[in-house]
């Protein structure tokens, strides 16, 4: 039986950091757009232990982080 292709791999090679980077802000984009229509607030980070994030998601050795994104409510005042 084949192996099951997985879709970035049928980007070409060259092409997969600069079309996970379009896919990333694409939906990182839309989380802010959410975020700003209910009443919540978000930021990105680039810098996180992806090791620790990679084991704690389950992701397959395949997969990668691009980018986290973290989703809160907004601060009230004191």
């Amino acid at each position: 039986m084949p192996k099951k292709k997985h879709r970035m791999q049928m980007v070409p090679q060259a092409r997969r950091a600069i079309h996970a980077a379009l896919c990333a802000g694409a939906i990182m984009q839309n989380v802010y757009l959410y975020c700003a229509s209910a009443g919540l607030v978000s930021v990105v980070r680039g810098l996180f232990d992806e090791d620790a994030l990679h084991q704690a998601l389950g992701l397959m050795p395949h997969e990668r982080i691009v980018i986290t994104q973290t989703v809160g409510a907004p601060r009230t005042s004191a």
